[in-house]
Parts: C-alpha cells; structure tokens; sequence
C-alpha cells in the first residue's frame, strides 16, 4: 500500500512538472535553468553574487524554473517599473503557495492578500499611522530607544548587535502596539523572531512539495507522506498567537484606561465613528498591527546592522558625518530626528545605506495575473515575479563604484557653496507599485535616529588587530552581516552622561 502510494505522488510529481514546462515554453525570456525540464531544485535565495552574475547575462528579464515553475525576475530598474507599476493591474497580486497562504493562513493578510479591497483598506489604515505625517508622533520614542542603544555601545560594545536588535524591537512593537519591552526583550518578541524564519521559507518559490502539487493540501494529516499537515497546523497556531496576543492586550488596556498610545489603540479608538466610506473591522486592525512586526522588525534590525559595518568599513564617511553633527548640533544637546532637514550628509548616508546592503534583495515576490508581452518575451498568467533589487543596486549606470559607499550620490552643490539632497526616490528595496512597503518612512526614520544618536556621542572603528577581516553577509530573506569585531569610545568628555540625562528624563 505504502509503495503504492508512492509510486503514484511521484508519477503524478514527474505529470506536473512536465505539463508546466511544456505549457509555459511560449516565448519566456531565456534563464539559467541547468536541470532539463526541473530547472532549478531550489530558488537560491542566499547566492547574491549569482543573481549578479545572471543580470549581466540576462540584462533585462530572465525566467528561472524552480521544479517547472516559472519564476520571472526583473533584473533591471526599468523593467520592474514596467512591469510592476506602470503594469500594476496585473502584477499587484502575490503567488498563492498552498502551504503558506492556505494551510498555514496566510492568504488574507496585509502583505499577502489578493483581494483588493482589503488591500485598500489595508493602506488606509497604514496612512493613518505610517504617513510621513503621522508618523511624526513616534519620533521621540524612536529617540530614546536608540539612545538607550547607544548608552550601551559604549559600555558593553561586545553586546552591540544585541542593543540594536532590542532597540528596533522595542520601537516596532511601540508603534504597532504601545507595548514596552525589557531591556533584555522578552519571551513573546523571542518567538517572532523565531517565527520570521518560518515565514521566509514560507513565501520562497517550491519550497514545500504541497506547492509544487497543490492537490496534496487535501491529504489527511495522518496519511503517508502528509507530515507537513501537521507542520503547517502547528505553524498556524505560532501565527494567530503572535497576532493575537498583543491585539487582546492591547483591548485590555484600552478596557482599563491604561493603553499607550500606538497603532492598534488609535484605530480601535476610532473604530466606533468611521467616518470615512472605506470601512474596515477589528480583525483588519488586528491583522495590520502584527504585520507592522513581522514585516518590519527583521528588516529594519538587519539595516541598522549594515549602518554599522559601513561605518567600520568607510571610516571617512564618519568623519564627515560627525563634522556636520558638530555644525549644526555641536556637543550641548543631543541630536533629534527633527534636525534632518539641516543634516543633509546624515540624510544621504540613510539612503546610501538603502542602496548599498538592502535589507530585502528581492523585495517580495508577485504574481502575473494575466500574460503580459515585453521586450518581445511573454510573461504568462501565473508566474512569480521576483524583482532584482540587488542587481539593480549594482547597476555601475546608475551606481558607478557601487561596492563604496557614496553618500554624494544622492547630494548636490548649490551656487552658494552648500549642498542639498537630491529629490527622486533612492531606496529600491521598499517594493514597486501598489505593493510598496508602506513602512517607508519608519524605516527611514529608525535608520536616521540609529546614525545620529551613535556617530553624535561614539567613535566607532575595528578593535586594534583586526583591521583587515572581511565583513561577510548572509541572506536568508533578510540580508544581514554576520557578526563583526567593533569598537566604540566616546567622542567628547560627558557625551555618555548626556545620553543618560535624556534617557532620564524621557523615561
């Protein structure tokens, strides 16, 4: 039975695979495909320098074959303009994987959902909290917790990657709902991050075999082969936990007359007098506030990680940074997000940073909703469409030098001798289109409130002896460093006490 059983998934396995190739063989741009028919066992997310490599073979489009299905990625910034914003209407949508969207439930949340009047509703909701605006109103706390941050650079610098990560955790879950972590975190946002390596496999292409054979979903739990029924409903359980959690809490405070403010207490707070024609309910609140964590926490920790290893590496681009915090800050007071707009060097360097690690190298994945033509090639109804967004940052076009790190790129020279930053949008790793992160400018503000707030009170530089080991990163959805020697001092007498007297007073 059990023999039997097998010969005919791995007959009905061998069916599809053919049957997708051969049906999708008409006119797809040309790809690295090694494995007759298959293509690729696995989209290899980790190896950045082969997608390089790729893009200047398949400068504009290629199709990657992941187990026969297509996988088209868009390898240069005027493709995925194409495609995914001046085409939007048939690329807003995202690949439905059975075992992420289905089994584990994913299929209607914020970032996944192809309905699109959620969607809408969705983005309404983000505008309320996350406009450049609105967003205002968390800058002080993004303030202090990266003071705190900085504090402990300079005591304990071989916890540093450990200060940022609770930094930005403590800023996102603030944001999203008023809730105050540990110093050292806690239990529940040790189990997000947990979780957050689950989601990453979960949305890569042909991950799981239910994805490849979707009529697999329909197996019984218990029956041969069907191990990943079990997994998914245990990861399902992870899922609603970590959205459900700090929503209840959050109702419980709002109950007591205690919530803090944030992005699940202002909606639930306005919820009863809507006033606007797009209506939205609890369970879109509650779904919006756990992706303003699960897809901003990673992300946003591996930048600031990268802001550090570029300081280390580019020791120049310091030096300027903090000839322009002494300018217009100087050593009195500490400096504020609201100073960026006299800081335009730090500002570049923010978006610098953008360019030359992103967080997300793909950004995430869409859907072809319908067969498009381009460049002659036909992109069929389908497919997943990946954007190359580290290719497009290594683009020496548009990024000459595109290993340094350029903060001038984005800066001009007034007549008067002073510079400005350029208008124009630099940071490609947000997304394109309708499906635009729409966590920008927390993001923006997050890395912002890091630089300042360490290169205003600390040097930083390689401890003696090792100034010659490389900075290796690793990607695995996120595109992190990996751990790094690192050395902070303070910059100037009393600069640590002036850390703690803010800190003081904003507790």
């Amino acid at each position: 039975m059990l023999l039997a059983t097998f010969v005919a998934t791995c007959v009905l396995f061998v069916s599809v695979v053919i049957f997708r190739v051969y049906r999708s063989q008409r006119l797809l741009p040309s790809g690295p495909n090694p494995i007759p028919l298959i293509g690729n066992i696995k989209f290899p997310i980790s190896r950045l320098d082969k997608f390089q490599l790729w893009a200047e073979e398949y400068p504009e489009v290629m199709t990657l074959r992941v187990w026969g299905q297509n996988v088209i990625v868009l390898n240069s910034f005027r493709a995925a303009s194409e495609i995914l914003e001046k085409r939007a209407a048939s690329t807003s949508i995202r690949p439905q994987r059975p075992m992420c969207h289905e089994l584990v439930g994913f299929k209607n949340t914020t970032s996944q959902t192809n309905d699109m009047v959620q969607h809408k509703v969705y983005r309404r909701l983000f505008l309320s909290a996350l406009s450049q605006r609105a967003s205002q109103s968390f800058w002080a706390m993004e303030e202090l917790e990266m003071r705190k941050a900085a504090l402990q650079m300079l005591t304990t610098p071989d916890k540093a990657k450990n200060a940022l990560k609770r930094a930005i955790s403590a800023i996102v879950f603030h944001v999203a709902y008023g809730y105050n972590i540990g110093t050292d975190g806690d239990s529940f946002v040790k189990r997000i991050e947990h979780f957050m390596g689950i989601y990453q496999r979960l949305l890569r292409p042909a991950e799981f075999l239910v994805d490849i054979i979707p009529p697999l979903k329909h197996i019984p739990e218990g029956f041969p082969g069907a191990s990943f029924k079990r997994t998914a409903r245990e990861w399902k359980e992870m899922k609603e936990n970590i959205y459900e959690e700090p929503f209840q809490r959050v109702k419980r405070d709002m109950r007591a007359g205690n919530a803090l403010p944030s992005f699940t207490q202002h909606l639930l707070e306005e919820f009863p007098d809507q006033k606007t024609t797009t209506k939205y309910s609890e369970e879109h609140v509650r779904l919006a506030a756990g992706s303003i964590y699960t897809g901003g926490n990673d992300n946003n920790a591996a930048s600031v990680q990268s802001l550090l290893a570029a300081i280390v590496l580019f020791p120049h681009v310091q030096a300027k940074a903090q000839a322009e915090l002494d300018r217009v800050v100087g050593r009195e007071r500490l400096p504020c997000i609201a100073d960026l707009d006299n800081l335009p060097y730090c500002v570049a360097i923010v978006q610098e940073l953008f360019r030359w690690h992103p967080a997300t190298p793909f950004a995430l994945p869409h859907a072809m909703e319908r067969d498009e033509e381009y460049l002659g090639y036909v992109l069929p109804k389908g497919a997943t469409v990946f954007a190359n967004v580290w290719a497009m940052t290594r683009d020496q076009t548009a990024y000459p030098s595109p290993e340094e790190f350029i903060p001038e790129r984005y800066l001009s020279t007034q007549e008067d001798g002073s510079i400005k930053l350029k208008s124009g949008r630099s940071a490609l790793a947000f997304g394109f289109g309708r499906r635009v992160c729409p966590g920008v400018n927390l993001a923006e503000a997050v890395a912002f409130a890091s630089l300042i707030s360490i290169l205003w009170s600390s040097t930083v530089s390689w401890p003696p002896g090792t100034e010659n080991d490389p900075i290796e990163f690793e990607t695995h959805g996120v595109h992190w460093p990996k751990e790094f020697p690192i050395s902070f001092k303070e910059r100037f007498p009393d600069a640590m006490e002036l850390l703690r007297g803010a800190i003081d007073v904003d507790k």
